[in-house]
């Protein structure tokens, strides 16, 4: 049994302690097993892919090299067929080139020969009018031969030149008959054919026949005037149409009325005749007529569609003749109401028609140009002082209004002569003279031109100044902010390619700009300034209860209040007072007010006795005690009793002055104190202080701060540099006491106690004004009994109204025209200034009140009748200095001589419309010198506008005068930028607004020739743009900076009712 048990715990032992470390053993010997037997098997698998990598990258190095060598050959056989196929594209091309370049030579003399057919139709047809005043006997015509049935490839010279003899006689033929169809007259006479001269002085079509001056025409013509009815009479015989182009003041209107004088007296034509005019110009018309021409009845169509129905009941549709008692001879109207109105125009048969400031009708495309060109006319005249504003167009669009049949292609017009002419004004290239001889040639029978420098001596010279102004800091912040703000560079591209929105989108650029030129102001003013007022009033008063009379007491409050009980105040409102509740009177009686105060009588007079050259040292000179001053200093000032007693003290005290001192011989009788020998005031008296210290060295001592502050360093001149954000009267006192309430009131309005204040007074102050003898004070107040301001600038008001002085200054322009209108009114002129915009208009205004000149304004919200006025008041009132006008509205038709002088605000993009303006001073009846100044902003948009209208106005000058010398003309303006825009323009049309406003914004002319070289490179395609955006874009052109202004190119009717007839 032991045994077992010792047996049994062996095992128990074993099991418990030697198994579990065998166990583990084992364990750990079979994971080492496990672990090396995975390593070896690794170490296996990466041998055996070693050899395996080895063969796999010989095979990969093959495939790699095959790949190569295959895009090695296509590379070598795509090169191989693109050379195969440049060289055969370039064979082609050059095929193309050699016959298109065959094909432009032979189109090329196909047009010369075209150009030369017709422009020897129009010299025959010049030709053959002579001849048939000379001779009226019939010719015999064959059939007229179409311009495009002619073949002119195969047609010999001699052919062509037939058929356009030919086709030369059939057009005067048919303009024979066409006369015949309204007149049967007839008349003779010789035709003074032209020698060639480059003007239109000398028309082919005028006569030697002379016209005497009809006896109906109650004024005297003058010789050119008379020779211009001469030319306008052969063309009505022959039944031509014409322009009058005679510069703008040399009376076309009244020529134009000679002419029908003559046909009512010599022919017995009485009508109808229709003169259509801008809106400016109708009263005008009307006027002249029935000033001129008594015999010649008006009648004034205009005003709204009801006026207008009633005033057509005196046209006769079936009587064909007018004679002397008919209703009306003479009808006039407006541009706007014969198109609204056209229906009823087209059924009478005009026998004259006369189109005034023609330009109207400039654009062929428009509805006024092809409304008027289908109505029933014998005649038509066209007078324009500028038959050329931008472009040869408009020219094109004139000749082809007058005669269809002979100017019937636009594009090839352009072709033989805008293209040359407007190249040569742009660019300064070589001009071909002879072709300008034949334009000349072409032009001269349909046209009438003379200038005034030519005809009309006594007319003073005009002159004309580019007065350039310098942005101001402000204005060149803004401008730069633009600049920052939009790339115009992408713009201008927009535009190149014919883009509408880019077109838009520069034109509303250039008026911001142009706004920022102006004046900054134009986007937002200055507002007024005020406090905040933290104050209450009493109600407003009212006349219809007061009567004529209303009293504004002072009623301004505080909205805090101080509420003082009544037993409090009557004690005197003091906490010094003894009593059992004021445990601190006895301290603050006896520290406060003795102890620690300078001004008590013991403190006074120790300081005196202790330091001589101390604080108090001056108390010797005033005449007082230490204890009076210590009374008057510790005492209640708002007391008006101790004030009067001292201004009583001034009776009691001899006077003494220093005469008396240094010069009176009877020393001894009176002794004088020491103390008053050494005083620079005699007394303690207001009044005598004030007669005393308010001249001389006295006055410098006793005003030291006045000095400084005012004449000195000047700062009561300057603008404050800060203003209150609020302001509020002081704290009351509300106390159910009326003693309290007197006493205040007194200490507000008591008399004493206002002398004793009132220390600035002068020695020339009213005395009533300080004393109360006035009853009542209206408003204003006096100036004398206020006391003076601390700034001038900024008043007695903390309400700071805009500063006309800053107003001023803040723009470069408005300070240059305020020095210059100071010297036009010293020296008597009579000033004409032209805006683009109403907006600067109103802001002139204010200008013109603050400076008080006399002026007055015409724009495009004037009535008609209004501007009759203004013009009438203008001419018969010299008192008047500035005449404000818009471009638009005051340039045309109005009669201005009362000035002498010119001042364009802003320019217009269009020169001729500033010609029109200009010249409404400087015409017949103008015996001064007319000075034009023209204002234009150095660095900007304005600078580069003015050299385009340079460039504007010397294509007037090659067409209508024959001037091709560009030095004049472009001498000012830059030749980098005139290279560059003509470069442009060479390929591009010279009429496509957008392209003009882009380069207006360009300052840098390298970067645009970079530009227009990339895109010349690029081939951008020039996008067509319909006719009604296209029209759109020149509309916005027109109107972009002209607000309401009502001019004659707006095709809406006039709104205005039937204006009462002016009586002389």
């Amino acid at each position: 049994k032991a045994y077992n048990n010792v047996y049994d715990s062996i095992w128990k032992d074993m099991a418990r302690k030697d198994a579990p470390k065998v166990s583990r053993i084992m364990s750990s010997s079979l994971n080492i097993k496990q672990l090396n037997a995975k390593k070896t098997a690794q170490l296996a698998s990466k041998e055996a892919r070693r050899w395996q990598i080895r063969a796999n990258r010989s095979v990969k190095e093959v495939q790699v090299k095959a790949r190569r060598g295959m895009k090695e050959m296509m590379t070598y056989w795509k090169r191989n067929e693109k050379s195969e196929r440049d060289k055969r594209k370039k064979a082609e091309r050059e095929s193309i080139d050699r016959a298109k370049k065959e094909e432009e030579e032979r189109e090329a003399r196909r047009q010369a020969r075209k150009l030369n057919f017709l422009i020897s139709q129009t010299e025959l047809y010049s030709h053959f009018i002579g001849n048939k005043i000379q001779n009226n006997g019939a010719t015999d015509i064959g059939e007229k031969a179409a311009v495009g049935d002619v073949d002119f490839d195969n047609t010999d010279d001699n052919d062509l030149e037939e058929l356009a003899r030919k086709n030369a006689q059939s057009a005067v033929k048919a303009a024979q008959d066409r006369a015949k169809q309204f007149s049967e007259n007839k008349d003779t006479g010789d035709v003074d054919m032209s020698d060639g001269e480059l003007n239109f002085q000398n028309p082919t079509t005028l006569g030697e026949i002379e016209i005497k001056q009809p006896k109906m025409l109650r004024c005297q013509l003058k010789e050119y005037q008379i020779k211009g009815l001469n030319w306008l009479v052969n063309l009505y015989e022959q039944g031509i149409n014409g322009i009058l182009a005679d510069e703008m003041g040399l009376g076309k209107t009244v020529q134009s009325m000679s002419v029908m004088a003559y046909l009512a007296e010599t022919h017995n034509i009485w009508g109808p005749f229709l003169v259509i005019a801008p809106a400016s110009t109708l009263h005008n018309w009307q006027q002249e007529i029935s000033r001129f021409i008594p015999d010649f009845r008006v009648l004034p169509y205009w005003g709204n569609t009801k006026d207008r129905k009633i005033l057509r009941k005196f046209w006769d549709r079936k009587r064909l003749t007018y004679d002397k008692n008919s209703d009306f001879h003479v009808l006039v109207t407006s541009y706007q109401l014969v198109v609204a109105d056209a229906q009823y125009f087209q059924r009478v048969k005009w026998q004259y028609m006369i189109l005034d400031e023609a330009q109207a009708i400039k654009s062929s495309s428009s509805a006024r140009w092809k409304s008027l060109l289908g109505f029933h006319c014998r005649n038509r005249l066209l007078l324009t002082g500028t038959p050329i504003q931008n472009s040869m167009q408009e020219l094109w669009a004139l000749l082809h209004f007058i005669m269809p049949t002979l100017f019937d292609s636009h594009d090839e017009f352009s072709d033989w002569f805008s293209r040359d002419i407007e190249s040569h004004a742009q660019s300064n290239t070589q001009l071909n003279e002879q072709q300008l001889r034949r334009l000349h040639m072409i032009l001269k029978p349909f046209m009438l031109r003379r200038v005034k420098k030519n005809v009309q001596s006594e007319l003073g010279d005009k002159i004309e100044i580019d007065v350039y102004c310098n942005l101001t800091h402000r204005q060149r912040a803004m401008y730069d902010l633009l600049k920052r703000q939009v790339s115009v560079v992408d713009l201008l591209r927009k535009a190149v390619s014919g883009g509408d929105d880019g077109s838009q989108t520069l034109m509303n650029l250039v008026m911001q700009f142009r706004k920022v030129c102006n004046h900054p102001d134009l986007f937002e003013r200055s507002d007024t300034k005020s406090p905040l007022s933290l104050a209450g009033f009493a109600e407003t008063g009212s006349f219809l209860r007061e009567n004529n009379l209303l009293i504004v007491p002072y009623s301004a409050t505080n909205l805090i209040k101080l509420q003082l009980p009544r037993l409090f105040y009557t004690d005197g409102g003091k906490l010094d007072i003894p009593s059992n509740n004021n445990p601190r009177a006895g301290f603050e009686k006896k520290y406060t007010q003795n102890l620690m105060s300078i001004w008590a009588s013991d403190n006074l007079h120790e300081s005196r006795k202790s330091n001589i050259d101390g604080n108090m040292s001056f108390l010797g000179l005033i005449g007082y005690s230490e204890a009076e001053i210590s009374a008057t200093a510790l005492g209640n000032i708002s007391i008006p009793e101790q004030l009067k007693n001292i201004i009583k003290d001034v009776g009691k005290m001899d006077l003494y002055s220093r005469g008396n001192i240094v010069y009176d011989e009877d020393s001894e009788s009176t002794p004088v104190p020491v103390s008053r020998m050494l005083q620079i005031v005699p007394a303690n008296s207001t009044k005598v202080l004030a007669s005393t210290t308010h001249e001389g060295v006295l006055d410098d001592m006793c005003n030291v701060w006045r000095s400084s502050l005012h004449d000195q360093d000047k700062l009561h001149r300057l603008e404050p540099m800060g203003d209150p954000r609020a302001t509020a009267p002081p704290i009351a006192i509300e106390c159910h006491s009326s003693v309290a309430a007197r006493e205040y009131s007194d200490m507000l309005f008591n008399q004493s106690f206002r002398e004793s204040l009132f220390k600035d007074l002068r020695p020339w102050t009213p005395k009533e004004l300080v004393e109360n003898k006035v009853e009542r004070m209206y408003w204003p107040i006096p100036g004398e009994i206020l006391p003076q301001p601390t700034s001038e600038r900024a008043g007695y008001s903390p309400i700071r109204v805009p500063s006309m002085a800053k107003f001023v200054a803040e723009s470069g322009k408005l300070s240059r025209l305020d020095q210059l209108l100071v010297e036009l009114k010293q020296n008597d002129h009579r000033v004409l200034i032209y805006f683009q915009m109403t907006k600067m208009m109103d802001m002139m205004e204010e200008y013109l009140t603050y400076r008080q000149y006399r002026y007055v304004r015409l724009d495009g919200s004037s009535k008609l009748g209004d501007r009759r006025d203004l013009v009438h008041a203008w001419q018969t009132q010299p008192e008047l200095f500035v005449f404000l006008l818009s471009t638009r509205a005051g340039g045309l038709g109005i009669n201005l001589t009362a000035a002498d002088t010119v001042i364009f605000y802003d320019s217009d993009w269009n020169p001729t419309i500033d010609s029109q303006a200009m010249d409404r001073a400087h015409r017949l009846g103008q015996t001064k010198q007319v000075t034009v100044y023209r204002l234009l902003v150095k660095g900007t948009i304005e600078e580069r506008m003015r050299d385009r209208a340079k460039q504007k106005m010397h294509v007037q000058e090659v067409v209508m005068e024959g001037k091709t010398n560009t030095d004049e003309t472009n001498g000012a303006a830059k030749g980098d930028d005139v290279g560059t825009e003509s470069a442009f323009l060479e390929s591009s049309s010279f009429q496509k607004p957008g392209r003009d406003v882009a380069f207006w914004l360009l300052d840098d002319d390298a970067q645009a020739e970079a530009m227009l070289k990339d895109t010349k490179l690029n081939g951008t395609p020039d996008r067509k743009v319909g006719k009604r955006k296209r029209e759109n874009i020149e509309a916005e052109l027109e109107n972009m900076y002209h607000e309401g202004e009502g001019f004659f190119e707006s095709e809406q009717q006039s709104e205005v009712a039937t204006p009462v007839p002016y009586s002389a």
